[in-house]
């Protein structure tokens, strides 16, 4: 994932997993139309990303790649705008 600007990442869903501590948030990424899978921890202040091909989950570990994600979160949650669901 290789994010240049915080408007690349739009987010398009949020469901909150309290019972986890996280977010899921489904998100598209503008410059390649590409849906991203992001979990949002709160306590720990980390950030996974889906990578389909591994079936995995990767931490963002990048600074500038997390500040995005986590600005853009922020920006979500701030304005909602977005569908928001809890389980």
């Amino acid at each position: 994932m290789h994010l240049e600007h915080l408007d690349d990442i739009v987010f398009q869903h949020l469901i909150d997993l309290p019972n986890c501590d996280c977010v899921f948030c489904s998100t598209l990424e503008k410059s390649t139309g590409r849906t991203r899978l992001f979990l949002i921890f709160n306590e720990h202040r980390r950030i996974y990303v889906r990578n389909a091909i591994k079936d995995t989950w990767d931490e963002v570990r990048e600074e500038r790649e997390y500040d995005f994600v986590r600005r853009g979160f922020n920006q979500a949650i701030e304005e909602r705008n977005i569908p928001c669901f809890s389980l």
